[in-house]
């Protein structure tokens, strides 16, 4: 479990789950899933399990799924809007490429790319977030 001290702000994790970690000690970043846990020891398997003690761990990555399929489908909604006005302007012989093209589908992949960026929250342990390990299974 992943929680903020003084609030009640929690991410669970079981064995299984996708997690993305910071280890402080060698500075790098681990994303996979999470193999094992242990009293003080974590393993997340990328192509092989690593071991990562729980003092080492800098940040945690929460992942958001609503912000990520958000932003698809807006890209997706501005491609098409591009291609929906680009088809009536050649109907009706006008000018191809016009401002208001570029503004709308433009905004709505603007809008996606940022609701992207935004789907992982990291979960700083030196900054208010702390790592427990639960022996009892939690539903």
């Amino acid at each position: 479990m992943v929680e903020k001290i003084g609030s009640s702000r929690r991410y669970f994790y079981h064995a299984g789950d996708y997690i993305k970690l910071r280890v402080t000690k060698k500075d790098t970043i681990l994303a996979g899933k999470l193999w094992s846990v242990g009293d003080s020891v974590i393993s997340v398997s990328e192509l092989r399990p690593f071991d990562v003690h729980i003092h080492e761990i800098g940040s945690v990555y929460k992942r958001f799924s609503f912000p990520k399929k958000f932003g698809r489908v807006l890209l997706k909604g501005g491609a098409a809007i591009f291609v929906i006005i680009g088809i009536n302007h050649l109907i009706n012989n006008e000018r191809l490429f016009t401002p208001d093209m570029f503004i709308i589908a433009g905004s709505m992949a603007g809008a996606g790319l940022i609701s992207i960026s935004l789907d992982q929250k990291r979960c700083r342990t030196d900054r208010g977030w702390r790592i427990k390990i639960m022996d009892y299974p939690i539903r």
